[in-house]
């Protein structure tokens, strides 16, 4: 994009990565505590510690340690920032470019185990790649204002709809079918005023 790269902008979301750290500053110490304390467990037979002695407990805790750097580092991929070209109507996830009518698919996601933690608006492609915002930590709305109207250029320019059940072709029921997905109505109700926590999606 040499030609034009001064037309997009980075959508920096220094709260959803803030977020996403604070989550795995409790989730990956977890991981290792409780995938090195396996060494002393077995569903059958002998246990690792049993089998291989104490040298099973430090092979067990780099290996956990290794999936929780892998873990965390394929977070960090998948939450890098997109881009947005509002003139030329396009989003550029992780190298890929799409224009805003080829985005079709936007859905809420809480952080973690539920929405009381934090929301996420992930959207794009329903079979390719996507993106997602931070709508809120916590109880606390974060998008500002240059944020809020660059997704909303994207939402207003995409066809975002929700899916279709084969026994509600019409998609009356969609949202009961398909929760927390969003039609693009929905999706620019979200971005302006995110649910709070327990609320439904629109």
């Amino acid at each position: 994009m040499s030609d034009d790269a001064g037309t997009w902008v980075e959508f920096a979301d220094a709260p959803k990565q803030r977020a996403f750290l604070r989550l795995m500053r409790t989730v990956l110490p977890i991981m290792v505590l409780v995938g090195t304390a396996s060494a002393f467990f077995s569903k059958s037979g002998e246990s690792p510690f049993q089998s291989f002695g104490p040298i099973a407990v430090p092979i067990w805790f780099v290996f956990w340690s290794t999936v929780a750097a892998v873990s965390w580092n394929v977070v960090l991929r998948l939450s890098r920032p997109f881009a947005v070209d509002v003139a030329g109507r396009r989003l550029r996830i992780r190298g890929k470019v799409l224009a805003f009518e080829e985005v079709d698919s936007a859905e809420l996601v809480p952080l973690s185990n539920d929405d009381a933690s934090g929301l996420l608006l992930r959207f794009g492609k329903k079979k390719g790649r996507k993106a997602s915002v931070l709508l809120r930590d916590r109880a606390e709305p974060v998008l500002d204002d240059e944020r809020r109207e660059l997704l909303l250029a994207v939402v207003r320019g995409s066809r975002i709809a929700r899916p279709v059940s084969p026994h509600d072709p019409t998609g009356a029921f969609g949202r009961y079918n398909f929760p927390g997905t969003l039609d693009r109505e929905g999706a620019e109700q979200v971005v302006l005023q995110p649910p709070a926590p327990g609320e439904h999606a629109p």
